[in-house]
């Protein structure tokens, strides 16, 4: 007689830092690859699923003033207020917002951290995905002028506000690991929570060859954002997959965060607003837009939208919200100088070649 042995439950996966509890909650509705190389964002700091991902990435929370309700510097930001410290400002509006006691009113305007391309949507959706190309300094593609003091670096991502708040940028930020010739662009991750954002950057030194922390710059990449709902809680998400810049293989990479509940994200789309952004973000207060930086041929293409990954189809103009370029003739303070030009006479400092609201290449001359 042979006894019958029930079958063995997966192991759970491993987890390495302060909430294994969580990773694990929040790894089952992923597909493999996914699952792959996942990391969670919480209060208390970053939760990978494997030793080389959670020491490869930094955690960031920058605490809010008491009084102005603006993000401070956060204290171990290694230089960060030159990176993502003009992006902290720009998505932060304020106490009121950051409590939930507004709506979003999405902005076209000076935010005194560098010029940007914005496409967003119309309320309603909680899934978005692009496939984007990511320029390279080796090929020419952009330069970013660190000689001139303001920080300029370049990012690329997604994300969006909820229907009170809780802004959100996810995507990719230009740089160059260990100084190696060939550049690369690495993620981030930055979400506005109650007492002040918080954010997963890379390191520039704790990597290994064959994990996905940057992946190769002048290859076209997909960014996927996204909204889930699981019992109680709230998780905004993102994926990146691409070429990695070390051992040119492919890979993705998976970071998540629980938002609360204050800041109106829906998984069924509610009233959050996505959307796409381009920028050279230079340092909060001490924007120059003719430093000599540029970026050329940032191509989005094949941008979806819905309320789900499998609802989702092409974004068109119906689901568009508005575009805004900063500085353009439409930010432009009357009786100011027109910072939009370029002083070489080569026509306007943006250059958008639009083919549809979910397709389109942006390029920028700080000149």
């Amino acid at each position: 007689m042979t006894l019958w042995t029930p079958p063995r439950s997966p192991l759970p996966p491993p987890a390495f830092g302060p909430d294994p509890a969580l990773l694990h909650r929040l790894t089952h509705d992923l597909t493999p690859m996914q699952a792959q190389h996942l990391a969670v964002l919480t209060p208390q700091g970053i939760t990978a699923n494997s030793a080389a991902l959670a020491g490869a990435l930094r955690f960031h929370r920058f605490p809010l003033h008491p009084v102005t309700g603006l993000p401070l510097q956060a204290a171990d930001d290694g230089g960060l207020s030159g990176l993502l410290g003009g992006l902290v400002r720009a998505l932060t509006p304020g106490k009121d917002d950051a409590e939930g006691k507004r709506g979003v009113e999405v902005h076209c305007r000076d935010e005194k951290s560098g010029p940007y391309r914005r496409v967003y949507s119309r309320p309603g959706y909680a899934y978005q995905s692009s496939t984007v190309y990511l320029p390279s300094d080796v090929l020419g593609e952009m330069k970013e002028e660190k000689e001139a003091g303001h920080g300029d670096t370049a990012f690329i991502y997604a994300g969006g506000w909820g229907g009170k708040g809780g802004a959100v940028d996810a995507g990719f930020q230009h740089g160059r690991y260990m100084g190696r010739p060939q550049d690369d662009w690495a993620p981030f991750f930055l979400v506005q929570q109650v007492g002040g954002p918080s954010a997963i950057t890379v390191s520039d030194e704790k990597q290994a060859g064959g994990a996905p922390w940057r992946l190769l710059a002048g290859q076209e990449a997909q960014l996927t954002f996204w909204v889930t709902k699981d019992a109680d809680l709230t998780v905004l998400s993102m994926s990146m997959q691409g070429e990695t810049s070390v051992d040119r293989a492919p890979a993705s990479l998976t970071l998540r965060a629980p938002i609360d509940a204050r800041f109106g994200w829906s998984a069924e789309g509610g009233s959050n607003i996505l959307k796409r952004m381009t920028t050279i973000g230079q340092k909060y207060g001490q924007q120059n837009l003719s430093t000599g930086s540029f970026m050329k041929a940032v191509r989005w293409q094949n941008s979806q939208i819905g309320t789900t990954e499998a609802a989702a189809g092409a974004w068109t103009a119906e689901q568009t919200g508005g575009y805004c370029t900063f500085p353009s003739a439409e930010t432009a303070v009357a009786g100011a100088a027109d910072e939009s030009l370029r002083s070489d006479g080569q026509g306007a400092k943006w250059s958008i070649q639009f083919q549809n609201a979910g397709n389109e290449t942006a390029s920028i001359f700080l000149k």
